[in-house]
């Protein structure tokens, strides 16, 4: 008996239909860190998606940056830290084998409080979702591309002496 060992984010069988999502957190607060981690579980558990640790083929990228809002500011109850965390999302598509590198989609910037990192995290998938539909015809040209015409014969010129 044998035992095969595949790497953890390697393709499986099925795994070619579901997009790659590069999910890059800059997190070092608490309620940033929970969201950006609830994000990438969401992202793993779904079966439209699959987690990359870097950009591959092809796919989504999900850049987050967090902050907390409360830390370090002059009049502020310390009971408020780590209570809220402002985040910044920026949404690339890539495909470094046909793109110049990761091409800019979309950007926002809210806060998430400790309560409703679970509920922004979806809302940030829906949105990974309606990326990958407003970009369906670019990934299918980077899946499928179009094949080289086969070069036409041409004839060999006689020359007449």
């Amino acid at each position: 008996m044998s035992v095969l060992a595949v790497p953890r984010d390697a393709r499986s069988a099925g795994d070619e239909s579901r997009l790659s999502v590069f999910a890059d957190c800059h997190c070092s607060d608490p309620v940033g860190l929970d969201f950006c981690n609830d994000f990438k579980s969401k992202v793993k558990d779904s079966t439209s998606y699959r987690l990359v640790e870097h950009p591959d083929a092809y796919g989504i990228g999900v850049h987050f940056w967090c902050l907390d809002l409360w830390n370090g500011l002059p009049g502020i109850d310390k009971e408020l830290t780590g209570t809220m965390s402002a985040v910044s999302v920026a949404f690339t598509i890539y495909a470094p084998d046909q793109l110049p590198g990761e091409v800019y989609e979309d950007s926002s910037v809210f806060r998430v409080g400790k309560d409703a990192a679970e509920e922004m995290s979806g809302r940030i998938l829906t949105a990974v979702g309606q990326l990958a539909t407003a970009n369906k015809s670019a990934f299918d040209k980077i899946r499928n591309p179009p094949k080289a015409a086969s070069p036409v014969p041409t004839a060999t010129p006689f020359v007449i002496q």
